[in-house]
């Protein structure tokens, strides 16, 4: 009786994965600028329109909890494997991209629920477009 193994999945390391050093990258930052958010003065309520200033970005008590739980999961992610990294990665970057491009659209506005200003709004189109592009056509399976 003869029992054969196939060998492990080939599973690139962070240096060789993209999805997974950009999600570690991008998230560590998200998941500090939520943690610094934190402590930022005159938030106002968990959907105020108008937050508080951090920098060029402002702030509300709900953009925080979002940048916290984004951070997280694009660092679990590439913390995890390639195929979880670029999952995360493809879902993190379209909710930021819509974010930029919806924070262009309700500024100034009664809708604004996440306190959007052109920081927020720069900040969610970059970070969104780099982990869509890199979750889309950046890893190559190695053999």
């Amino acid at each position: 009786m003869t029992t054969t193994t196939a060998p492990a999945a080939y599973e690139p390391t962070i240096r060789e994965s993209p999805n997974r050093a950009l999600g570690l990258t991008i998230g560590t930052v998200v998941l500090l600028l939520g943690a610094v958010a934190l402590f930022t003065e005159n938030m106002g309520a968990f959907f105020d329109t108008t937050g508080g200033r951090l920098g060029p970005w402002n702030v509300n008590p709900a953009l925080v909890v979002v940048w916290l739980l984004a951070g997280a999961a694009l660092i679990l992610g590439g913390a995890s494997n390639r195929g979880s990294a670029r999952a995360l990665n493809a879902t993190v970057g379209v909710v930021f991209v819509v974010f930029g491009v919806l924070g262009f659209i309700v500024r100034d506005t009664e809708l604004n629920l996440l306190a959007f200003n052109l920081g927020d709004d720069i900040t969610h189109l970059v970070a969104g477009g780099l982990l869509v592009l890199t979750a889309v056509g950046a890893e190559r399976r190695r053999r």
